[in-house]
């Protein structure tokens, strides 16, 4: 699957979106591996064709969830 899009976010709301990924990639796999967060981000064997198709849709969604959501939650410390 070839991945395109000529939508434009903000650097702050490319920031916000990669939190939302992140952490939508979490719930759905379980993994913290950074190395299969990023191996699967990849393009691989041709340009705009990430490793893992997924990937696109997960990075579509949080970009849709900042602009429709705004920012992710702020975190507390107790």
């Amino acid at each position: 699957m070839k991945i395109s899009s000529n939508r434009t976010i903000t650097e702050k709301e490319g920031y916000e979106a990669m939190l939302y990924m992140l952490q939508a990639y979490l719930e759905a796999t379980g993994s913290k591996d950074l190395t299969d967060i990023l191996s699967g981000g990849e393009y691989w064997l041709e340009a705009d064709t990430p490793a893992d198709s997924a990937f696109w849709e997960y990075w579509k969604e949080a970009v849709n969830k900042v602009k429709i959501d705004g920012p992710p939650p702020l975190k507390q410390l107790f």
